[in-house]
């Protein structure tokens, strides 16, 4: 699966890569896929799965599946 990790989530990745390949043997729900990556839930703001926004605490995630993270934005 293809993960995009937008705005600041790229800091969870060890090479700071905005997009990273992640090879599922299996179904998983989305929480269990951040919590293997390291990026905490509390980061996130809007999860998409295949170009569609999900609630992030029902979402699974397969293979061949592309996803999108982002944080809330703050600013003044």
């Amino acid at each position: 699966m293809r993960l995009h990790l937008g705005g600041h989530l790229n800091w969870y990745d060890a090479q700071r890569r905005t997009d990273v390949e992640v090879r599922l043997a299996e179904r998983m729900p989305l929480l269990d896929l951040l919590h293997q990556l390291g990026v905490p839930r509390s980061e996130i703001i809007v999860a998409a799965v295949n170009g569609r926004a999900v609630p992030i605490e029902d979402a699974w995630v397969a293979d061949g599946d592309r996803v999108d993270l982002y944080p809330p934005v703050g600013g003044g």
